[in-house]
């Protein structure tokens, strides 16, 4: 599989660079708020800039690993925590399955990515696996990431190139 929510947080959503081409129609770009720390969270676990991530808003989740996998967290500082322990902002970490991935809260910024090398297997619609609330679209079944969500990932490595 890849990751199970064992706590969603307060607003974590699956964003990409957005969704693009539909504004005519009344479709919202969506999309991460920031696509620079996004976008290295991608390259540290060898994605395309353009792969989906997870954003964190303000207080994390709480996200099992289900299986071996890179990981980077980027963007505002939320006190990230692999099992309970500090984890380094802006490096690929190798996360085994049964760890957990958690964040203790804002000490600067308020938005966190991260990145699953590989990506995250979740539907393409309209070009993006980007989550649109208002249009319960995207990402995971259209809606923030909650309790006991499972999400598998694409291609998972336990190397990177």
């Amino acid at each position: 599989m890849g990751i199970k929510i064992a706590s969603g947080g307060f607003l974590t959503t699956i964003q990409d660079m957005g969704r693009f081409g539909y504004q005519e129609t009344g479709m919202s770009v969506s999309g991460v708020m920031d696509q620079r720390s996004a976008s290295l969270a991608n390259i540290l676990v060898g994605n395309e800039e353009t792969e989906a991530v997870i954003e964190v808003t303000m207080m994390g989740p709480m996200i099992e690993f289900t299986k071996d996998n890179f990981v980077a967290v980027t963007g505002g500082d939320l006190g990230a925590k692999l099992d309970g322990k500090p984890m380094p902002r802006y490096e690929a970490v190798l996360v085994r399955a049964g760890q957990t991935l958690s964040f203790a809260g804002m000490f600067s910024g308020s938005r966190a990515y991260v990145a699953f090398a590989g990506g995250l297997a979740v539907p393409v619609i309209m070009g993006s696996k980007s989550t649109n609330l208002k249009s319960k679209l995207g990402g995971y079944e259209g809606r923030k990431l909650g309790t006991g969500d499972e999400i598998g990932f694409t291609a998972p490595r336990t190397w990177l190139p």
